[in-house]
């Protein structure tokens, strides 16, 4: 929906959904657990929000739970941080507009006013749920970086956004509400919500979460196609026609579909392989479905299956890569480039680099490729003047953060053009060339793995870049690393993360601090 849409609808729901007769009520009810006792030092006595009144028991200590002598109520016993105490209980109403439902989502917010000694209450709206037609949030509403959301209370007026996130809106005590007469008249009257929630009870949906999915004519007729796992997706799957315009497969293929119960996953699967093939599903059901969507889309599926290869995240990047200079069919016979993917890459860069154009076979596809490769190398110079210098000493600065050690090993970013060519040198591998501006560039990220016991000699050449370690050898083009190795290795991206994320957070918690130019100031 449009910016301007949303505005009009909400509009539209503000003026004819007032809140119901009994509102304050069930916020009442659904708050009177927000209170607390005060230890009052001052006075030596404890002090009842709830029923505002005090009462004496020396043997009461803070945090203790305990049950006001007055209004009987259990509280917890605070100190001299009393009034930081606050109390937060989210609330739905269910609201029909004409045959539309409308499901909105309300938080309490219970806080003590220190100066009244009372608890002081404050609601207001954060989300609303339109079944069929989408999810919003209002801008009262910060997500954080865990995906927990914060709710601000205060504004005057709300404005409404598209909200395409998959948290549990729904799960917290709704204003009274009867089921039947909710979705009479609508699409919803006699879909199978019951029986879904029964058979996917683990999902731990409840009523208003389902109406979400039945809000579609396709959620009852997949149930009845028995395509159950399917029903998920009745909102993409909500197209008009034939069989094949719904699921885009053969109509023949409904029996192994049903049998199978599949996932839109597996769908999504059927629809490259047009085979209704158990096996060939299974196989590549934990597979990435884009990088199966690109060798289909190029013609080279079977042809990469064939070779051996494994589907992953790493062979997938190097191949697009190498297809911007090399046609995939071509790149299929060429088994040297296959078992060396990232070496031929290396080798088709530097020959760009270079402005070799090439255009023969025997360049293109070269029968000794890491000898051409090594000999293409020692070709490259960088032009090494203070500049490129200083800036390769600016990057070692901003990664040395990730520097890592045990109790064999250690890692660390390179810290000048020196290092990395002699890590070019004694590895036998092109990092000191062909990296050296993508690394002082920001492009990449270049780190060395040495033992502990010999600092200055190479052992590991790696490269980390977009969240991924895309390469890592040993000399020679070596890949064949011990267990122990690849564990440090493992424990070093998990070191990263948590300095990743430690970052995050101070940068969120630093307080800015403004500088004023004194000499203005004075009058």
């Amino acid at each position: 929906m449009k910016q301007e849409e949303i505005d009009e609808l909400m509009s539209k729901i503000d003026r004819k959904c007032k809140l119901p007769k009994h509102w304050d009520e069930f916020i009442k009810e659904n708050s009177k657990g927000h209170h607390l006792i005060i230890k009052d030092k001052a006075k030596k006595k404890l002090y009842c929000t709830n029923c505002n009144k005090y009462f004496t028991d020396k043997t009461i200590k803070v945090r203790d739970y305990i049950e006001c002598p007055h209004c009987h109520k259990m509280s917890c016993v605070y100190g001299i941080n009393y009034y930081r105490q606050s109390f937060i209980q989210p609330i739905v109403l269910v609201q029909r507009m004409n045959k539309q439902i409308i499901i909105r989502i309300f938080e309490i917010y219970s806080y003590f006013e220190e100066n009244k000694k009372k608890i002081k209450r404050s609601c207001i709206e954060y989300a609303r749920i339109l079944p069929g037609i989408g999810r919003f949030l209002g801008n009262n509403v910060y997500i954080n970086m865990f995906g927990v959301m914060y709710v601000y209370h205060g504004y005057k007026q709300l404005n409404w956004y598209t909200y395409k996130g998959h948290k549990f809106l729904t799960d917290h005590p709704t204003y009274p509400y009867n089921k039947k007469r909710l979705v009479k008249g609508t699409i919803m009257e006699y879909a199978p919500i019951e029986e879904f929630m029964k058979k996917f009870a683990y999902c731990r949906y409840n009523y208003l979460d389902v109406l979400e999915f039945a809000a579609y004519e396709s959620f009852e007729l997949l149930w009845n196609m028995k395509l159950y796992n399917l029903c998920f997706y009745s909102k993409t799957l909500n197209r008009n026609g034939s069989f094949y315009k719904r699921f885009r497969v053969p109509k023949s293929f409904l029996k192994f579909m049903q049998d199978n119960d599949v996932s839109y996953k597996e769908l999504m699967l059927l629809q490259l392989f047009q085979k209704a093939d158990k096996k060939l599903i299974q196989r590549f059901s934990n597979t990435n479905i884009n990088y199966i969507r690109f060798l289909i889309k190029n013609k080279v599926f079977d042809d990469f299956i064939k070779s051996g290869l494994e589907l992953n995240y790493y062979n997938m990047e190097l191949i697009k890569d190498i297809s911007k200079n090399v046609p995939l069919k071509k790149l299929m016979q060429y088994t040297k480039g296959l078992n060396n993917l990232n070496i031929y890459k290396d080798y088709l860069d530097m020959a760009k680099k270079l402005s070799y154009n090439y255009k023969s076979k025997k360049d293109l596809f070269p029968r000794n490729l890491i000898a051409r490769h090594d000999k293409m190398q020692n070709k490259i110079k960088v032009i090494e003047d203070m500049n490129t210098q200083f800036k390769a000493y600016i990057r070692y600065l901003e990664l040395s953060k990730y520097t890592y050690s045990d109790d064999k090993y250690i890692i660390f970013p390179a810290p000048s053009i020196d290092s990395m060519k002699d890590e070019g040198i004694q590895q036998e591998n092109c990092v000191g060339y062909v990296y050296l501006n993508p690394y002082i560039e920001g492009k990449t990220e270049i780190f060395f793995v040495r033992k502990l016991k010999d600092v200055t000699k190479s052992f590991i050449t790696l490269e980390y870049r977009n969240g991924h370690i895309v390469q890592k050898e040993l000399a020679h083009h070596n890949r064949n690393f011990t267990n122990e190795q690849l564990t440090f290795i493992d424990k070093w991206i998990g070191f990263r993360k948590f300095t990743d994320q430690k970052e995050k957070i101070k940068n969120k918690t630093q307080v800015k601090i403004e500088k004023y130019d004194l000499t203005q100031m004075v009058a």
